[in-house]
């Protein structure tokens, strides 16, 4: 079985912001990136007699200010340590988790369905091999992680991690589900001129709320919430769960011979979310697999694991090569410069 050593890492306190910005992003990488690297390296004894053999770093997609900062440092430690280095696409390394905690890297097997759900993108995806991945459903507005950390917000809950404090919450306020029924957006239903709409579309919830406050509900009053709370989440999730049902069904031929699902990304650790995905699935025979809760948002190992895999494939990062702001998951090699094949 695959271990991965105690990683670690700092996260940055943007409750009071209520989200990232940027700029402070770019400083908080820069500030700590080579102090956890040092804490990380002395504790698990690592250094340029004692190298690992490879060094793993997202190269995209994302911000270029905060990807190069990983890459650069790399590139660094990848000249220091005479160790090749590995430019991963992030979402491969939500995709691939599954694998690394399967116990022999091999499950599931290939081809298998993910969903990849965060707070920057919400995707179905065909996994026929490690370089071949087709997008057959995606969102055409914001993601899915996005539209949950925003209604949440709208609804006057705070922290760092807003999807996790509006699942807390509902689920302590489970008695008053029901209290009030509230006429929760159902984006891109069918209607004449659209039918079977194989998108996701999410800005309608924070809209709705939006405009629930313009009217002069007290969204935040906890009588009001307690029950509008659990109703945005469930019509949030209903809408991911009803697109990959018309998925299935549209992409049927294509899918035959998947046994697998992957839910993977922030939003996926959400425990109600799992459970309509379970129902949705194993109704088809097909087995679903989800990262452990920690490995659901961003993390290292994830990188590292994909990092892996492409580097077990012959493939390494030239020295040269730049962070990728824009990187669709379906060319993770085509027209991509840098790469290597060993």
């Amino acid at each position: 079985m695959t271990h991965a050593l105690p990683f670690l890492t700092s996260t940055l306190n943007s409750v009071e912001e209520g989200g990232i910005i940027p700029t402070r992003a770019f400083d908080h990488h820069q500030s700590n990136i080579a102090r956890i690297t040092q804490e990380l390296c002395t504790r698990n004894g690592l250094s340029a007699t004692s190298p690992p053999d490879v060094i793993c770093v997202t190269r995209g997609p994302g911000m270029k200010g905060s990807l190069c900062i990983g890459l650069d440092f790399a590139k660094g430690l990848s000249i220091a340590w005479g160790k090749p280095m590995v430019g991963v696409h992030h979402m491969l390394g939500h995709l691939l988790v599954p694998r690394f905690e399967s116990g022999d890297g091999e499950k599931p097997e290939y081809p298998f369905l993910s969903l990849l759900i965060s707070g920057g993108h919400t995707m179905i995806v065909l996994s026929k091999s490690l370089l071949e991945h087709e997008v057959l459903c995606e969102t055409i507005d914001v993601a899915c992680g996005d539209a949950v950390d925003k209604s949440a917000r709208e609804m006057g809950l705070k922290g760092n991690n807003l999807g996790k404090e509006l699942e807390s919450y509902v689920q302590s306020t489970k008695d008053y589900w029901q209290e009030k029924e509230w006429d929760v957006p159902k984006p891109l239903y069918n209607k004449r001129g659209r039918i079977d709409q194989l998108a996701f579309a999410f800005g309608a919830f924070q809209s709705y709320l939006r405009r629930m406050k313009a009217q002069g509900v007290d969204i935040e009053s906890e009588v009001i919430r307690r029950s509008l709370a659990y109703q945005i989440q469930r019509g949030i999730f209903q809408h991911v769960t009803n697109k990959l049902e018309l998925t299935l069904e549209k992409h049927a031929d294509k899918l035959n011979g998947v046994k697998h699902f992957v839910g993977s990304g922030g939003v996926a650790s959400n425990m109600f979310l799992r459970n309509m995905l379970d129902d949705t699935m194993n109704k088809r025979g097909i087995k679903t697999t989800y990262p452990s809760v920690g490995l659901c948002t961003d993390n290292a190992v994830m990188i590292g694991w994909a990092g892996i895999e492409l580097y077990e494939s012959g493939l390494t990062t030239d020295l040269k090569s730049c962070p990728i702001s824009k990187w669709p998951l379906s060319a993770i090699t085509q027209g991509v410069p840098g790469w290597i094949q060993n």
